[in-house]
């Protein structure tokens, strides 16, 4: 390794440290300025923050190709195709109205942020080290998250379902469905940092985020949640080989242990509230708004799109209520880049998938890749993830860490399988 080697790679270490603080930053920054309303003239402070960290982005991305533009095969072709999305939407929508709406800006720079920091990380994260220090960054986020959702419990914070005669908590944050995703990766990130120890703190971190996801009493994050222990406990039965599962013992004993004490000691009817509503909060009657839309569009909408703007306004027009987008990704993604974004959207799952079954998946790396994929559909389905700058920085992060970090040697040669010349077809 030559000096100036030598010098890159700490300089690159020292931004990935920097780079890991953000979701905590994010985490406290968020709580902030929706507990104090802090705005700066049509922007909030929180906007700002991140309107700052994109550029930041943008200069750390230039400077890794500039140095070596070889960087370029590791920008995941579907960052790559979700900037040409944002690109074609905005486009249509100055050319049909003659400029950007706030809404429409403020969605797209939320997609844009997450883009950008996904493939700021998945040039910069190449070994196991990078990898830790990207995933302890998580953790300490969703931990700050699940503290604060707690808390908010006892000191009367946000209750976003109390129609729903419960007692929920979302910390500070404005709503339930953004941070339900990144505490349930959160908790399945500290189980797979403790591999190799699989200790009881492992067992409280993962715990305290669960905890937390349950208190909010947002059904996509409980479907999410009970699908990933279930996938832990198939895969430790019959998967997991030669004692690789083990650090998922102690775990699975509490969760047993929780399955037995829960009915006993706590009254279900009042858990079991929300899931009295068929209508899933109006998503059966707003769902089907959206399809009605889609299907009437012009040849040109329906494979373009209609931008964000134009969706909100045909949903609050429709529906009656300014619910903003349609809590479903696929829907989302067709009203606002018709097929194109469909095409996008089903490549970025796609992604998700076959970069969790790069490793083997009786390794601790495809048990962790499996649930967090699992628990990304769950979300995009159930509830909308794609505007959501916390929620995709953790999918996107952790499974991008999770194979380019990966300890088996088999790795890198099943990736090969998936290259297209020197770009990788999955990046």
């Amino acid at each position: 390794m030559t000096r100036e080697e030598a010098i890159s790679g700490q300089v690159n270490r020292k931004i990935l440290i920097w780079l890991a603080t953000i979701p905590a930053i994010d985490c406290i920054c968020n709580q902030l300025n929706n507990a104090l309303k802090l705005n700066l003239g049509p922007l909030s402070l929180l906007q700002l923050m991140r309107g700052v960290l994109i550029v930041i982005f943008v200069l750390i991305i230039a400077r890794e190709l500039s140095h070596n533009w070889s960087n370029i095969a590791r920008i995941p072709v579907p960052a790559l195709g979700s900037v040409a999305i944002l690109g074609m939407a905005a486009s249509k929508e100055l050319i049909v109205t003659g400029g950007l709406s706030m809404n429409s800006l403020g969605a797209y720079g939320q997609m844009l942020y997450w883009v950008l920091l996904w493939t700021a990380v998945s040039i910069l994260c190449r070994r196991p080290e990078h990898r830790d220090i990207i995933l302890r960054g998580l953790v300490w986020g969703a931990c700050l998250t699940a503290v604060s959702v707690i808390l908010g419990l006892f000191l009367g914070a946000t209750n976003y379902y109390k129609d729903d005669s419960v007692i929920s908590s979302a910390g500070w944050f404005d709503t339930a469905k953004m941070i339900t995703g990144p505490l349930v990766v959160g908790g399945i990130v500290v189980l797979y940092l403790a591999r190799d120890k699989g200790s009881w703190a492992s067992c409280f971190g993962a715990g305290l985020c669960f905890f937390a996801c349950v208190l909010t009493y947002a059904r996509a994050g409980s479907v999410a949640l009970v699908l990933v222990l279930l996938w832990f406990l198939v895969w430790r039965v019959f998967v997991a080989r030669d004692g690789a599962g083990r650090w998922l013992n102690r775990f699975l004993i509490v969760v047993v242990g929780a399955c037995i004490l829960v009915p006993v000691t706590v009254d279900m009817s009042r858990l079991l509230a929300r899931w009295g509503d068929k209508g899933g909060s109006g998503r059966a009657t707003f769902w089907t708004v959206a399809v009605d839309a889609y299907i009437i569009e012009t040849v040109s909408a329906q494979a373009f799109g209609i931008g964000y703007n134009s969706m909100s306004e045909m949903l609050l027009r429709n529906y009656g209520d300014d619910i903003k987008h349609t809590h479903n990704d696929m829907l989302d993604a067709l009203l606002v880049a018709g097929f194109a974004g469909a095409l996008w959207l089903t490549g970025l799952t796609g992604s998700f998938a076959r970069r969790a079954l790069l490793s083997p998946i009786s390794s601790a790396e495809g048990a962790a890749g499996i649930a967090i994929v699992l628990t990304y559909i769950c979300h995009a389905l159930l509830t909308g993830q794609i505007w959501g700058t916390d929620a995709m920085t953790y999918y996107t992060l952790s499974i991008t860490c999770l194979i380019r970090g990966a300890d088996h040697p088999n790795v890198n040669n099943r990736r090969q399988m998936y290259s297209l010349g020197r770009r990788e077809l999955f990046a």
